[in-house]
């Protein structure tokens, strides 16, 4: 018999639910046709009938072919390339070149980068800006945080020094292409510590 003074317990929400699953479900099929079509032959239809919901379902979520873009890229790199939060800058710039080249270098990252650098229409050329732009806010933090902990020159534009550094690799990789090597690592890393490090901080690595 049921107490009447007990009171009804809510059912259990599953871990994610399907708005999870949908989401990650439409960004794993949008990263495989980018590897294998790049950004150009991207088809919100198609990653629709991939996963098996209506082409609307994406649109409410991300609004826009290049909002999907811009997030599903995104969400791999920082995966992949996690921020490096050491409490030092010397050591953060470290990891995040080593684990950056790391993953230019491997399938995904050289897949990746030459959807992002490829020839665009206008309205793809947006979302490759937008994919920078918040990237690059992404990874400023790391010399923010820097500036705040007094390490590196306050007049330091984080914008600048990620535009440089990001700049550097990929010019070497896809310009150049040479390797990524730990000697080149190395002198880049040096560089750009000489180049913001407070006069107090800069001694020998």
């Amino acid at each position: 018999m049921t107490d009447p003074e007990q009171k009804p317990t809510s059912p259990r929400r599953r871990p994610g639910g399907r708005s999870a699953r949908i989401r990650a479900a439409v960004m794993e099929a949008t990263m495989q046709m980018l590897k294998d079509r790049g950004i150009e032959g991207l088809n919100v239809a198609e990653i629709a009938a991939r996963v098996g919901i209506p082409e609307s379902t994406i649109y409410r979520r991300w609004k826009s072919r290049e909002g999907l873009v811009v997030e599903t890229v995104l969400a791999r790199m920082n995966d992949t390339i996690p921020l490096p939060d050491t409490g030092s800058f010397r050591s953060d710039l470290h990891a995040l070149l080593q684990q950056s080249a790391s993953f230019l270098e491997s399938p995904d990252g050289l897949l990746l980068t030459r959807s992002m650098f490829s020839t665009m229409n206008r309205t793809d050329s947006e979302a490759r800006q937008l994919y920078w732009q918040t990237r690059f806010s992404h990874l400023g933090t790391l010399v923010q945080r820097a500036i705040e902990r007094n390490e590196v020159r306050p007049d330091t534009d984080p914008g600048a020094f990620i535009t440089a550094m990001t700049g550097a690799l990929y010019v070497r990789m896809l310009v150049l292409e040479a390797p990524l090597d730990a000697a080149f690592l190395d002198q880049l890393e040096q560089m750009f510590l000489q180049g913001v490090l407070k006069q107090d901080k800069k001694i020998d690595a």
